[in-house]
C-alpha cells in the first residue's frame, strides 16, 4: 500500500496524559511521529490543540483516526494530506549574518537584522513548501534555533 504523510489537527482537553495516551495509540500500531506539537492554555481542563505529522498507509492513517477520536479527552480530529493547501506554516528561525536565503515563489520570507551577527527570517506557506525550504538549510545546519507552528484555514 502506498505510504504517505498525514497531519492530525487534535482539539483535546489538557489534562495530564492526554498526550501519552495519544501517542501511546501510535506506537501501538507501530506509526512513528514526525512533529508533534502543543498549544494548551494554563489550567487543567482547558482547551488545547495537538498537532501530529506521521507517514503511514491510508489502512493505518483510518485506524489512527479511529482510535485518537476515541480517547476521552479528545473533543475533535481532524486529518490532512501533508501536501493540502488547507494548512498553513509559518516558521521563525535564526541564522548567520552569513546565510543566503534563497528566493522561493511558492512561500513568504521576511528577513530582519538582529544584533550579534545573526539574522531572524520568518517564513509562511503550505506545510510542505515550508518544509522543504527549511530542510537543505537544516542539513547545512545552518538553522541556530527554529519555531514552527501550523494553522488551520
Amino acid at each position: 500500500m502506498l505510504r504517505q504523510r498525514w497531519i492530525f489537527v487534535i482539539k483535546i482537553v489538557r489534562k495530564p496524559g492526554v498526550l501519552n495516551a495519544i501517542s501511546g495509540v501510535f506506537a501501538n500500531w507501530g506509526v512513528s511521529l514526525e512533529i508533534a506539537m502543543l498549544n494548551a492554555g494554563d489550567e487543567e481542563g482547558s482547551a488545547g490543540i495537538v498537532i501530529l505529522s506521521f507517514t503511514s498507509n491510508e489502512r493505518k492513517r483510518a485506524i489512527m483516526e479511529r482510535n485518537v477520536s476515541r480517547l476521552s479527552r479528545v473533543h475533535e480530529l481532524r486529518s490532512y494530506p501533508y501536501e493540502t493547501q488547507e494548512l498553513r506554516m509559518i516558521a521563525a528561525c535564526t541564522v548567520d549574518k552569513s546565510c543566503v536565503l534563497s528566493d522561493d515563489d511558492l512561500i513568504d520570507i521576511e528577513v530582519h537584522p538582529r544584533k550579534h551577527d545573526s539574522k531572524l527570517v520568518y517564513l509562511s506557506g503550505t506545510v510542505k513548501d515550508v518544509d522543504a525550504y527549511l530542510a537543505p538549510m537544516s542539513k547545512r545546519k545552518e538553522i541556530n534555533e527554529l519555531v514552527r507552528t501550523i494553522l488551520t484555514t
